[in-house]
């Protein structure tokens, strides 16, 4: 009776095993190894990978850094959970995943298997040969894991991913009379964060000018006399201690706008975000900046009041 119970046993184990690996339901994760992709690192702290993101790459990694294989996948809609498998012998590997990697906005290496290091795998944002870059780019995501795969066990390893893209709409508004026009315009973003290393840090690059790729004169009514002007511009990634300046000058020279531009954006997260700078720009990936121009005795061009989202600054003398 003992050794018929001990066999109902084995068996009941073996059809249950059968189960789980052949079945996938809410409860069971997938037998193998997988990696799962997600994009909370976002403000409003919920999944968005599946509503932003419409192309996946991967590249894995031996233990001694040498590449592996890349693992490619491109939709218009990702599932909620998405999981990609890792088909791979046992052993230790990095992998580091991007997300949005467009040939039109980006440069990266096509690695060779055991041959291209972790090192060489790069992300560089294109731009023209005087250094602009004048094109909205790709949204590009980030992230990076070590997996340990071992025989006969499933592991699910979840990547996090962090938004390297930014936008800014940028609106400058004159006092009456003033007669600010777009044409009349020229804004600049520069700063020197246009390279990526494997492990999303900032590699030394030259000076990148970011211009709009969108910019107009702004509709304010046809009983109004102030005259606005509106522009849309992004970058890659921006770092709480790389420099950033944004700046605006009209047709004569006369500036308009010169600012730190990482001092002014972590200025609006005072806004109860209780989180570090970084993660805070990380989170952030549009920011809706508009300043109020006034002109003194000299006519000389000042910032009165700047408006960043919902926040609200006064610039002091010394700040711009």
């Amino acid at each position: 009776m003992i050794r018929k119970r001990y066999w109902f046993a084995i068996l009941a184990a073996m059809l249950l095993s059968l189960v789980s690996c052949s079945t996938i339901t809410e409860d069971l994760e997938p037998c193998g190894n997988y990696l799962r992709f997600t994009y909370t690192m976002n403000m409003k702290h919920v999944d968005a990978f599946g509503v932003e993101v419409k192309r996946l790459d991967v590249f894995v990694f031996d233990r001694d850094e040498r590449f592996v294989t890349r693992l490619t996948d491109e939709r218009e809609k990702f599932p909620q959970g998405y999981t990609l498998e890792l088909d791979l012998p046992a052993g230790k590997y990095h992998v580091v995943a991007w997300a949005g990697l467009f040939d039109e906005s980006y440069l990266f290496p096509r690695p060779e298997v055991g041959k291209t290091t972790l090192e060489e795998l790069t992300v560089k944002m294109k731009r023209e040969a005087d250094a602009t870059q004048r094109r909205e780019l790709n949204a590009l995501w980030h992230a990076a894991a070590d997996v340990e795969i071992v025989e006969t066990e499933s592991h699910t390893t979840v990547l996090d991913m962090t938004k390297d893209t930014n936008k800014l709409r940028i609106v400058v508004q004159g006092e009456a009379g003033m007669g600010l026009e777009s044409k009349a315009v020229d804004f600049t973003v520069s700063g020197a964060n246009g390279f990526l290393a494997h492990d999303n840090s900032l590699l030394a690059d030259q000076t990148i000018a970011y211009k709009p790729y969108f910019q107009a004169d702004a509709d304010m009514g046809e009983q109004s006399s102030v005259a606005a002007v509106v522009a849309e511009m992004n970058t890659l990634r921006l770092m709480e201690n790389e420099p950033m300046r944004l700046q605006a000058v009209d047709h004569l020279g006369h500036k308009l706008i010169d600012i730190d531009l990482i001092h002014y954006l972590l200025l609006t997260k005072m806004e109860g975000h209780n989180m570090p700078a970084q993660e805070y720009l990380d989170r952030q990936d549009e920011y809706a900046m508009i300043f109020f121009l006034s002109k003194d005795a000299m006519g000389n061009y000042m910032v009165v009041q700047v408006q960043i989202n919902d926040w609200i600054i006064r610039p002091q003398e010394g700040d711009l």
